[in-house]
């Protein structure tokens, strides 16, 4: 009997040290796994507190110096060469940004920046930059062949002026037809220059007639001779208030005359009396 008692006590005493034991297993595997987290948390915050420390005192002092603010030159009128390297040794950017016809500039020359000049910017901004291609030029087209009026829509369509227009008998060319012009087609101008051209009268004709003037424009009546084979010649004013100026009051010889080719013809046109002349002239 107290052998048995013996046996039991000693088995129980054995599988309380057991559970013991494993307790502290546990225990000491649960502060392991914390311990482990905790180092990692530590080491974070160190890192992050030198990362902080270190923008503080070294990155941001150059961030702030390097984003100074300071007033743009200007480089407009320079060479594209030029204003890039001006604007490098001052700490900019520049940037071609486009091209551009430009009358006012030679080609290569900056006509635009932006930033506009005198801005306060940041240095190391980068500064757009808009270049002259020159002035534009235009293809002169073939006139001769065509009618006078085509010949001036063609010119006015290339930005182009009717220049000089003369008129000239001929045996080949139809009457109204452009036989000549001062600058060959294919040949390049800038735009808004003029180009001179000849208009044909036709054949020569028998008998060259006086036409009616009076009435018309001055504009007109030159017109009308040049087209009829005649002059004008000595232009008179005289002073009519019933007319609008520059309106033929005479000519030197009457409507239907017959004259030689080439004739000039006389008017006298209409102009403001002299107080009405006074008057525009003080209002202008």
């Amino acid at each position: 009997m107290c052998t048995i008692l013996t046996v039991l006590l000693l088995r129980g005493w054995s599988g309380g040290d057991g559970l013991e034991e494993k307790s502290f297993e546990k225990k000491k595997s649960f502060f392991l796994r914390w311990k482990k987290w905790i180092l990692r948390g530590l080491y974070g915050s160190i890192g992050f507190i030198v990362l902080v420390v270190t923008c503080d005192q070294v990155v941001m002092p150059l961030y702030v110096k390097h984003g100074k603010d300071v007033v743009l030159p200007s480089v407009i009128g320079k060479p594209f060469p030029e204003a890039q390297k001006f604007l490098k040794d001052r700490g900019f950017h520049a940037i071609l940004d486009r091209e551009a016809y430009n009358s006012d500039y030679p080609q290569d020359e900056v006509t635009f920046q932006n930033p506009f000049p005198e801005s306060i910017v940041k240095k190391g901004r980068r500064v757009y930059l808009t270049i002259s291609k020159g002035e534009k030029r235009v293809s002169v087209p073939k006139l001769v062949g065509g009618s006078e009026r085509d010949a001036g829509l063609k010119l006015q369509r290339l930005s182009l002026k009717v220049g000089k227009k003369n008129y000239e008998f001929s045996t080949y060319y139809p009457r109204g037809v452009v036989m000549s012009q001062s600058v060959s087609p294919g040949d390049t101008l800038q735009v808004g220059q003029s180009v001179d051209f000849t208009v044909s009268l036709g054949e020569i004709p028998e008998h060259f007639i006086v036409p009616q003037l009076v009435g018309k424009s001055l504009k007109e009546a030159t017109y009308i001779l040049l087209h009829d084979g005649l002059k004008v010649g000595r232009v008179s004013r005289e002073a009519n208030d019933n007319l609008l100026p520059d309106t033929v009051i005479r000519q030197s010889f009457p409507a239907g005359t017959e004259v030689e080719m080439g004739q000039s013809i006389d008017l006298v046109v209409s102009e403001f009396q002299a107080e009405e002349k006074d008057t525009a002239a003080q209002n202008n």
